[in-house]
């Protein structure tokens, strides 16, 4: 899929679609200037950079609106080239008419994310700082918005950026003996190359692990909600939320199917899924459909809550829901073992797991707290500010492993260094295409054909 031109001027409402207060249209380009000063009064074909000016904007000779017009000049711009900002009022006539006129002026619709897009190339932003800025406007919660901004401030572009250092001192060693043809530099340090290598690959598998906390971050925590039926999940789904969300009887087996719900707590997006009570004795096709999704649910979780009802004695269906929940989280998933309905009085002594009433609040704010633990940590150990994409970690991931191959070709009796320098140069392509130095043109509009129209 080929970028687009990014000589033509192109128009875009900046702004959410539909009726509002004001609205903001945005022209870039070679021509914007031109275009902009057709349909306003009075006319500015030359503008100085940062200039305002309250405009009338006309269709012909009619007035449509009065509009106020923020001219910069390229390169000092978001794009890099001349861009006009018209805001407006919000009636969606007004905006669709100012676009027409803009296009019949001789602006093109702009495609989703080609602002940015000619941000990147024009080298106004590195890729990952492009990326970030997507997820910035999808952030839900403050974790995630402050987790963007970092990126787009280019805090995982210097990390990245350092890491590239490192890989080209380590090439420049081989380099400058491949290129010695009369053998007057002396032999490569082996011992002290292959310690540089390791601290090397070490950084790298590091920040790529920041991966999964970076995308509980972003997409937020999956908290999975399971047990026998009548355990109570529907109603400490309700606690925790602090509103009726699922319904809840005494009747065993009210809840069929996932239930999906998002909230905030401590700043960051979790998202709870109350489930289908894991019944021993299930019985009928809707039952075990049900069942079937909510083992599909805690399969997929990043945190597991197990519920017992501890004012009654162990079930056969307690006992299915541990084991479905051992057998079925992912590798390093916690499950957390919750004793639901804490205010009544316990079935049996000794039992281990996290008290919890919802009729009282019992257990609640410590259970808040344990769901968001380790993003907190995170966040105080710093890991934050790289927010590491599915296409980071891939890249990361493919960097060390070049290291990896790079060490154990040093560890032979005579390296070969010219298969070693061409690990290096793996490394170094695989990290550059994290900041759009390596990447292909499918990659790149892959990557912003996922933004928002105006951005």
């Amino acid at each position: 899929m080929p970028l687009p031109d990014t000589d033509r001027t192109i128009a875009a409402l900046a702004t959410p679609p539909g009726g509002g207060a004001l609205a903001i249209i945005r022209l870039s380009g070679p021509a914007a200037f031109r275009i902009a000063a057709r349909f306003t009064s009075p006319p500015q074909p030359a503008p100085a950079h940062r200039l305002v000016r309250m405009l009338q904007v006309k269709d012909g000779s009619r007035l449509l609106d009065t509009a106020v017009a923020v001219f910069f000049r390229g390169p000092s711009s978001y794009t890099g080239q001349d861009t006009v900002e018209l805001t407006c009022h919000g009636s969606p006539y007004i905006t669709r008419t100012i676009l027409n006129l803009a296009v019949r002026a001789g602006a093109a619709l702009a495609a989703p994310g080609e602002f940015t897009l000619r941000a990147f190339l024009n080298g106004k932003l590195d890729l990952a700082q492009a990326e970030a800025v997507g997820s910035l406007i999808a952030a839900g919660g403050e974790a995630a918005h402050r987790a963007s901004l970092a990126q787009v401030r280019g805090e995982l572009s210097g990390r990245v950026r350092a890491l590239k250092g490192s890989a080209v001192r380590l090439l420049a060693e081989l380099e400058a003996r491949l290129d010695d043809l009369y053998e007057e530099t002396p032999p490569v340090r082996i011992a002290a190359f292959l310690r540089g290598a390791a601290a090397l690959e070490k950084e790298t598998r590091g920040l790529a692990a920041g991966f999964e906390t970076g995308r509980g971050i972003r997409e937020g925590i999956r908290v999975v909600i399971t047990g026998a039926p009548n355990s109570g999940k529907s109603s400490l789904l309700n606690a925790l939320l602090g509103y009726d969300r699922a319904i809840v009887s005494p009747v065993a087996g009210t809840t069929r199917d996932t239930l999906e719900t998002k909230t905030e707590i401590a700043g960051f997006s979790v998202v709870f899924t109350d489930t289908a009570g894991l019944n021993a004795a299930a019985r009928g096709k809707l039952e075990t459909e049900g069942i079937r999704r909510a083992e599909k649910a805690v399969s997929e979780a990043d945190i597991i809550l197990l519920l017992k009802d501890s004012s009654v004695p162990r079930t056969a269906s307690d006992k299915l829901a541990a084991l479905k929940a051992g057998e079925l989280a992912a590798p390093g998933t916690p499950v957390i073992k919750l004793l639901t309905k804490a205010d009544l009085r316990p079935a049996a002594r000794g039992a281990r797991g996290l008290k919890t009433s919802c009729r009282t609040g019992a257990g609640l704010a410590g259970l808040r707290r344990v769901l968001v633990a380790k993003q907190q940590r995170a966040f105080r150990e710093g890991a934050q500010a790289p927010v590491i994409f599915a296409r980071h970690f891939e890249a990361l991931s493919a960097a060390a492993a070049e290291l990896a191959r790079l060490q154990a070709i040093m560890k032979e009796k005579e390296p070969p260094l010219e298969l070693a320098a061409e690990h290096l140069r793996g490394s170094l392509n695989a990290l550059g295409s994290i900041l759009g130095e390596t990447s292909p043109e499918e990659v790149l509009a892959d990557i912003f054909k996922n933004f928002c129209v105006g951005k």
